[in-house]
């Protein structure tokens, strides 16, 4: 699926239009200003699905920290 680009002016004008794409086509959107991209606009089941899945990670990430690697900040 594409991500469709709008600019802050067209999500200002369109924005019923954008955010029904979005929801009901599961489109997601990629909103820029001056060229240069701003935000995401994605599904609210996308996003809550990625929260989901970085809280049941996080646990794991507590448990085994990183390996330090030998670096101008080692002893």
């Amino acid at each position: 699926m594409e991500t469709r680009t709008y600019t802050t002016i067209d999500l200002r004008k369109q924005m019923g239009e954008i955010l029904d794409r979005t929801r009901i086509a599961g489109e997601p959107a990629a909103i820029t200003r001056k060229g240069k991209t701003l935000a995401y606009l994605v599904p609210a089941e996308w996003f809550e699905q990625l929260t989901a899945a970085q809280k049941q990670s996080a646990p794991a990430a507590a448990q085994n920290p990183p390996a330090r690697t030998a670096g101008r900040d080692a002893a």
